[in-house]
């Protein structure tokens, strides 16, 4: 089953279109990462997802309905979006920036209530930043920053999440708590998320599907164990690479080649399982 679909979708911008008559439709109850290299259209297509870019041709439909048509205010009640770069007013505590989440539900005849003020409290438990509730935005470290913007999608009580680069700028330890959030959104709360990623290795250890996109196209999607092959990363990205498996999660994990070459590198199972099926890897 899919709520949230691309048809045919071309979109761009200022007259240049950078994602051409595409499909896509995301499995519900499940991590969907887009991967590709730089300027490849996944950021595009996540803002077109949302609604935040135009369909040129083609259309966005979410619950069966062309996104176009709906009112943004339902939309924002159905989809919370964390864009790559957010902004926060200078000062603004944080308490107040997720309790912002809560205003796709008010309007003039519904003001603050205590749903309201439960739902900011439960979405500050989940992300773990109730404890940095009074602290000012700009006096948190990179990692706590995501959480607390996680948290204001969630205090939108939507059960799908778009997530523009989510570890942005963040070191690997701070990339793998925010994922590790990511992971127990989906698997203790039932999220539906879509996100984009740079890092092949952690997209491959927390998704369910990924989505391979390249010179604004779709050419490949499927769980990682069937899409992170050394074929397709010589095609989507140009690049050598062995896949092994990873020796904590079991599934794949990409180790690139390079041009400084080595010593000789053992096949796991993964790759010799490729090549006993005609599929030479990478030397």
């Amino acid at each position: 089953m899919t709520r949230l679909r691309a048809e045919d979708l071309s979109v761009g911008y200022d007259g240049r279109l950078i994602v051409e008559h595409q499909d896509l439709a995301v499995p519900d109850g499940a991590i969907t990462t887009i991967i590709g290299p730089n300027g490849c259209g996944k950021s595009t297509m996540l803002r077109a997802l949302a609604r935040l870019l135009p369909a040129r041709t083609g259309s966005v439909t979410l619950e069966g309905v062309d996104i176009r048509s709906l009112p943004p205010k339902r939309v924002a009640q159905t989809l919370g979006l964390l864009p790559q770069q957010p902004v926060a007013p200078e000062g603004v505590r944080v308490a107040d920036l997720v309790a912002r989440g809560r205003h796709p539900h008010q309007s003039w005849y519904r003001q603050w209530s205590s749903h309201d003020a439960a739902a900011v409290e439960s979405a500050m438990a989940l992300t773990h930043t109730t404890e940095l509730a009074d602290r000012p935005i700009e006096a948190l470290s990179g990692g706590q920053r995501q959480r607390v913007w996680i948290a204001l999608a969630l205090a939108q009580e939507t059960d799908l999440l778009l997530l523009d680069e989510p570890t942005t700028y963040l070191d690997l330890a701070h990339s793998v708590e925010v994922l590790d959030l990511v992971h127990d959104l989906k698997h203790r709360h039932g999220k539906t998320v879509v996100m984009v990623l740079h890092d092949l290795n952690l997209a491959a250890r927390y998704s369910d599907v990924i989505v391979v996109m390249a010179d604004g196209a779709v050419i490949a999607q499927g769980a990682p164990s069937e899409i992170l092959t050394p074929e397709l990363l010589r095609e989507a990205f140009g690049l050598t690479a062995l896949v092994v498996d990873d020796p904590v999660s079991g599934g794949p994990m990409v180790v690139p080649v390079g041009t400084r070459g080595g010593a000789p590198v053992s096949p796991s199972p993964r790759v010799a399982s490729s090549a006993a099926h005609g599929d030479a890897a990478p030397a």
